[in-house]
């Protein structure tokens, strides 16, 4: 256990210190930056950036920079997580919400965000604007740009009821994060009950009070309905073992979490209808024929799905 302990720290370390060093390397470029998760989540959250295990990097940026930071990143010893051709780069850059690259030297990996979710996804919450209240934090004498604590906070429930919080961990974060930081209450009020997706935040904050014992506002204490119940125990039941994490369930209950019958609709068109990178990958059509995707996305879920079960 100990030397187990001692790899997690010496890994944290290692991508603190990268952190670091993108940062001032995207300020030497006046380039704006938002830095979340990894070591930011695990000292604000926890106290130290050792206490929390992570494996990646998580920095938001605007769209317009991604190309000047892809060729810093070239330059100082990064590489394309996932190398794309001509065309499917035009794809990416159209569809995706991010662009991940690899270390050659020390393997760490980056992955720089332009928004949080597809722009076609029904939670239009998590592309709300990080950079107008961003404030920073202080991490080896360095000022590091991160989001407010209040969308913060928003962010790591809606992040892990996309999820359907398949990692318990996931609420421990939310919980050591209320505890250790000052909220605004009524600014967490304001945004999430302007929006469509107040029950993703809401699973979050109803998982941690469960658990935890988590002290929230009371006034959010309306929003724990039966839908959120059923969920929970889902979930629940998924880490005891007694069901399992899938496609197929946790679509179920994931409806669940949108309001609208509209919203219900578009999330099932983007799972089941909407062209995937799979479907762009698979075959390369000229623009032209950009709708012969859609018939292909069926074929490949039929084949998928249906031909698994009969032949296997």
């Amino acid at each position: 256990m100990k030397s187990i302990n001692m790899q997690i720290i010496k890994q944290n370390m290692l991508m603190t210190s990268e952190l670091l060093n993108i940062v001032k390397l995207l300020k030497k470029y006046d380039i704006d930056l938002i830095a979340f998760k990894g070591p930011t989540l695990s000292q604000m959250a926890y106290g130290n950036i050792s206490l929390r295990q992570y494996v990646d990097l998580d920095i938001f940026i605007n769209k317009k920079d991604t190309y000047i930071i892809q060729d810093l990143m070239f330059k100082n010893n990064y590489n394309r997580s996932l190398e794309l051709g001509l065309s499917q780069e035009k794809i990416w850059f159209k569809y995706a919400h991010d662009i991940g690259f690899k270390n050659q030297i020390n393997g760490t990996n980056i992955e720089f965000h332009w928004s949080m979710l597809d722009t076609d996804h029904p939670v239009s919450l998590l592309n709300m604007d990080f950079f107008d209240d961003k404030k920073n934090l202080q991490l080896n004498n360095i000022d590091i740009p991160i989001v407010s604590n209040e969308k913060f906070l928003v962010y790591l429930c809606i992040h892990g009821s996309k999820h359907m919080f398949e990692r318990v961990e996931w609420v421990v974060d939310i919980d050591k994060f209320i505890k250790n930081q000052k909220l605004d209450w009524n600014k967490i009020l304001d945004i999430v009950e302007k929006d469509n997706s107040i029950k993703f935040f809401i699973l979050g904050l109803y998982l941690s009070t469960i658990l935890y014992d988590t002290l929230i506002d009371k006034r959010l204490e309306k929003y724990f309905d039966t839908d959120i119940k059923t969920i929970s125990e889902y979930i629940f039941s998924c880490w005891n073992k007694n069901n399992e994490f899938n496609t197929k369930n946790n679509l179920k209950f994931m409806l669940k979490l949108f309001i609208s019958r509209s919203d219900k609709l578009k999330y099932l068109h983007k799972i089941y209808l909407k062209p995937t990178f799979v479907e762009y990958w698979y075959i390369s059509f000229p623009e032209p024929l950009y709708f012969l995707y859609y018939p292909l996305r069926q074929y490949l879920l039929i084949k998928k799905y249906l031909f698994s079960k009969i032949f296997y």
